[in-house]
């Protein structure tokens, strides 16, 4: 029902005389099903202004909006998040948001999606912004950011961790810098040659690590030979001990390796540990990461905070603001990271 009580029939038929087109158009593009059935963008925006001024909330989260006691209305923050990372990260991220909701006192609800990464479009009836107040997208990649920016969404809409775009808001970490401040911390400690070791399916995020990385070491000096160089599926636990041995089967051994993303970490440290409790020697492992397990585990480490928790902080405090006007996008919001470098040992 509309604010005045209006059956829905009725005030569907009344957008569309207003609008000039059926009922059935109505309900198909507030149900976001338009470019599913090939209405065109003008016919969808003149349905969706027209209801827009009949005060016409389609959705049950939206209509709930309405219904505020004492002005605290609870809003619902549709968010996106990447299969890419369906592990550890994501409780981290949620238990964050969920602790920067309770210590604001915002009054917020998510409603949670996934997404194939590159194939956000795949799920386009999804993206139905009549549902939400604003949008969290997590894990996106550049075909991701292309189909949002031409779905031009009129709600405030907030990236994390993805810096790709110049028309939506951001919270994100500079991951080409990430890479140089590692090379950087490994020349500094004494080690000149480095391998990497990174996951097949390479996120913008570590691809932009891996560039950042290998620029700087080629300008310190550091020798990162494609021999020392390894990608592996994710969780593939064999894989890893077939690659370390593969990296120190050679004459000339690195004396570190570029953990390039934490997916892998804990396999890579202990495959490195046994390798080398086999040989005389040590490699550093610089770790683009960081939990209690991996600082546990590693003997002769550095880590990189990447910094879960205050993305999610950041992203809601960012989506609070614009939501409430006090913020007017897009904005963008660089958190730098925190390198742990207490296990590092000089060489």
């Amino acid at each position: 029902m509309s604010r005045d009580g209006t059956g829905k029939g009725v005030i569907l038929k009344r957008i569309a005389e207003d609008a000039g087109v059926s009922v059935s158009t109505v309900s198909i593009v507030l149900n976001g099903r338009g470019d599913e059935m090939r209405i065109s963008a003008a016919t969808q925006e003149r349905v969706r202004e027209c209801a827009r001024q009949a005060d016409y909330m389609p959705n049950v989260y939206a209509r709930r909006l309405r219904k505020s006691t004492g002005g605290n209305s609870t809003r619902v923050v549709g968010v996106f998040w990447s299969k890419d990372f369906l592990d550890e990260s994501m409780g981290e991220f949620f238990s964050n948001a969920c602790r920067t909701i309770q210590d604001k006192q915002y009054s917020l609800e998510f409603s949670i999606h996934f997404f194939e990464p590159g194939h956000l479009s795949d799920i386009r009836e999804q993206l139905n912004p009549w549902q939400f107040n604003s949008m969290l997208f997590c894990g996106t990649r550049k075909d991701d950011v292309d189909f949002l920016e031409a779905l031009e969404m009129d709600i405030p809409v907030v990236l994390s961790n993805n810096a790709q775009t110049e028309r939506m808001s951001s919270v994100y970490v500079d991951n080409v810098d990430v890479g140089r401040n590692c090379a950087r911390e490994l020349f500094a400690h004494g080690y000149r040659r480095s391998g990497i070791i990174t996951q097949s399916r390479l996120t913008t995020g570590a691809g932009t690590r891996r560039f950042g990385f290998t620029s700087e070491a080629e300008h310190l000096g550091i020798s990162v030979r494609p021999e020392w160089c390894a990608s592996v599926d994710f969780a593939d636990f064999e894989a890893v001990t077939r690659e370390v041995e593969r990296i120190f089967s050679g004459t000339e051994k690195p004396d570190s390796l570029f953990v390039v993303s934490y997916h892998n970490a804990i396999s890579i440290i202990m495959a490195v540990n046994e390798r080398l409790m086999e040989e005389a020697g040590d490699c550093a492992l610089m770790i683009c990461g960081q939990n209690s397990m991996l600082n546990f585990l590693a003997k002769n480490a550095a880590f990189v905070n990447l910094g879960l928790g205050i993305y999610a902080k950041q992203s809601l405090e960012m989506l609070q603001l614009l939501m409430d006007g006090d913020l007017k996008g897009p904005v963008k919001w660089v958190i730098t990271p925190k390198m742990m470098t207490d296990k590092l040992k000089d060489r």
